[in-house]
């Protein structure tokens, strides 16, 4: 058996210890580029985005305002008038 490329081995490595599959296409600079972002993201990994939750909505024909149900969900007619704060005890 032939022994193995710098690119063969870049790819398994990323998906050894990444679990991703690279593109073997790929020049094997852009390989390396991939492989040393994904070592650098799992030493520093981005944080999740905070969601905003809403609290109060209000029905924007009849102007009534009421607490938010995710029954709701994306219903044209109501607006957000009020978000939950951060610790959501409020």
């Amino acid at each position: 058996m032939a022994d193995k490329t710098e690119k063969d081995q870049i790819f398994e490595e990323a998906q050894e210890k990444f679990d991703v599959k690279l593109d073997r296409r790929l020049k094997l600079s852009e390989l390396q580029e991939q492989l040393a972002r994904l070592e650098n993201e799992k030493a520093n990994p981005v944080a999740a985005p905070k969601i905003k939750k809403p609290k109060t909505i209000r029905n924007i024909f009849t102007g009534h305002t009421f607490s938010y149900d995710p029954i709701f969900g994306d219903h044209a007619d109501l607006e957000v008038i009020e978000w939950e704060t951060e610790d959501g005890d409020n």
